[in-house]
C-alpha cells in the first residue's frame, strides 16, 4: 500500500467532548494505524462553545489544551494544529509548518465540511468530503424561493472536491429522496479503531437501555415546499417506549440548546436524563457510559428517516465496538447492514419492543454479535482502506 501524506479536519476542538471526539479522532488515528502520514488540521472559523469560567469569548486557550492532551493521548502530538479565528495565531504546528504539510498533502480530507476551503487545501490533490449528516449536507443551504441560486451555489461548493463521500448509504436509489445534484457520491460508514474498545473482559451490564443525542440542534430546513427536522420529532413518537417495556430501565444524556426538551413530560414516562457537560466531558466518561450499557435504544432525526438516507450512527458503531447490542430506528440502513443479532432496526412501537425484548433476553448472545458486526461493518482498517480505493 502507499504511504500517502495526508491532512484532516474536524471538529474536536470547537466541541471538546468525549462523543464528538470519537467521531473525528479516529479518521487521523485510523489512518495512522494503516501506516500513513497524517496531520490534524483544525480550520473551521468558528469560536468554540465550551470555556472556563472567567475566560472571554475569544479565548481559546481550553481548545487548545484540550487538543494538545486529545493528540498526545493517540500519538498524535505532533501531527496537529489549531487555527483559531480569534487571534488569528495557530497552535500546535506553527503556521509555515502546516503550509508546508499542506504543500506536500497527497490527500485532503474534510470531515462533516468541518474546515474553512483555503487555497492551501483547495491545492491539495485529492479532497475528499466526507458527509457524515446526509440530506443536511445536500439541502441546508437551499431556498425553495431561488431554487437556481441554490442549486448553482451549493453545486460550486461540492465541485470544489475531487471525490464525495456521504453516511447516506442509500443515496442515488430509487427510494431514497437526497438530491444529488448529478454528482458521483460514494457511500461510507464511521471507522472504529477496534483496538481502543474491545475489553479483555466484558462488564456485566447495569441493565440500562441507553443513549447520547441532541434534543434539536437547529430548525427546521425547508426544501420543495417541506420541513425536515430533527431528533425531537422522531422521539417523540417513541416517547412512551419505557412506560411499555418496564423490563429494563431507560437513561438518555441529551443536550437541548433548542432549550424545547420537556423533562418532565420524558421523566413522567420513565426517561432517566442526564446533563452531558456533567457525565462524557471526555473520552474516557463516554466509553464508560457505553460499557455500563444494556446495550443502546435510540431514534434518529427525522431528515433521516423521512428521507430514507440510509445513513447509521456513529454513536452506534462504538456501542457495538464495545460489545453493546443496538436497537436503533430505521433509516435504509438495514438493506447494508444486517438486522437480527447484536443490531436491531425498527420501524414501529411493535418492532422496537419486539427486538428491546430479544436483546434483554438474550443479552450475552448478542453482545457477541455485536462486537463482530462491528468487525464486518466498521473497523477502520476496511472503512478507510476502501475509502481510499475508491478516490479518483
Amino acid at each position: 500500500m502507499q504511504k500517502l501524506r495526508i491532512v484532516v479536519g474536524g471538529y474536536i476542538g470547537l466541541f471538546p467532548t468525549g462523543g464528538v471526539t470519537w467521531d473525528y479522532i479516529q479518521y487521523p488515528l485510523g489512518l495512522q494505524l494503516l501506516g500513513h502520514d497524517v496531520f490534524y488540521i483544525e480550520d473551521t472559523g468558528q469560536y468554540s462553545f465550551y470555556k472556563s469560567p472567567g475566560r472571554s469569548w475569544d479565548d481559546p486557550t481550553d481548545t487548545v489544551e484540550f487538543l494538545h492532551n486529545i493528540m498526545k493521548r493517540f500519538g498524535l502530538d505532533s501531527r496537529w494544529a489549531y487555527r483559531d479565528v480569534g487571534t488569528g495565531n495557530c497552535f500546535g504546528l506553527s503556521y509555515d509548518k502546516v503550509l508546508d504539510v499542506c504543500k506536500t498533502a497527497d490527500v485532503f480530507i474534510n470531515i462533516s465540511a468541518s474546515t474553512q476551503l483555503r487555497e492551501e487545501y483547495l491545492n491539495i490533490p485529492k479532497r475528499i468530503l466526507i458527509d457524515s449528516d446526509p440530506m443536511f449536507t445536500q439541502v441546508q443551504e437551499w431556498d425553495d424561493a431561488d431554487a437556481e441560486h441554490s442549486l448553482n451555489k451549493i453545486q460550486k461548493g461540492f465541485n470544489s472536491y475531487t471525490d464525495l463521500f456521504t453516511f447516506g448509504e442509500n443515496i442515488a436509489k430509487e427510494d431514497c429522496r437526497i438530491p444529488t445534484y448529478d454528482l458521483n457520491w460514494h457511500s461510507t460508514r464511521q471507522p472504529i479503531c477496534l483496538e481502543y474498545w474491545r475489553k479483555n473482559e466484558q462488564k456485566n451490564p447495569c441493565g440500562t437501555f441507553t443513549t447520547v443525542m441532541n434534543w434539536s440542534t437547529r430548525k427546521k430546513m425547508k426544501y420543495n415546499n417541506e420541513e425536515w427536522g430533527q431528533k425531537d420529532v422522531e422521539f417523540e413518537k417513541f416517547v412512551d417506549i419505557p412506560s411499555i417495556f418496564k423490563k429494563s430501565p431507560f437513561t438518555i444524556i441529551a443536550a437541548d440548546s433548542s432549550k424545547r426538551m420537556d423533562h418532565s413530560k420524558l421523566k413522567n414516562f420513565g426517561w432517566e436524563i442526564l446533563d452531558p457537560l456533567h457525565t462524557i466531558n471526555d473520552i474516557y466518561q463516554y466509553q464508560a457510559f457505553i460499557d455500563d450499557s444494556l446495550g443502546e435504544f435510540s431514534v434518529a432525526k427525522e431528515t433521516y428517516v423521512k428521507s430514507k438516507s440510509g445513513w447509521f450512527s456513529c454513536r452506534s458503531a462504538c456501542y457495538l465496538a464495545a460489545g453493546k447490542p443496538v436497537v436503533t430506528q430505521e433509516t435504509g440502513w438495514s438493506k447494508y447492514i444486517p438486522s437480527g443479532r447484536g443490531l436491531f432496526a425498527f420501524h414501529d412501537h411493535e418492532s422496537a419492543i419486539c427486538a428491546l425484548e430479544e436483546v434483554y433476553s438474550n443479552t450475552q448472545k448478542h453482545c457477541r454479535e455485536a462486537e463482530q458486526i462491528a468487525f464486518e461493518f466498521f473497523d477502520s482498517n476496511k472503512v478507510l482502506k476502501q475509502m481510499l480505493s475508491k478516490i479518483s
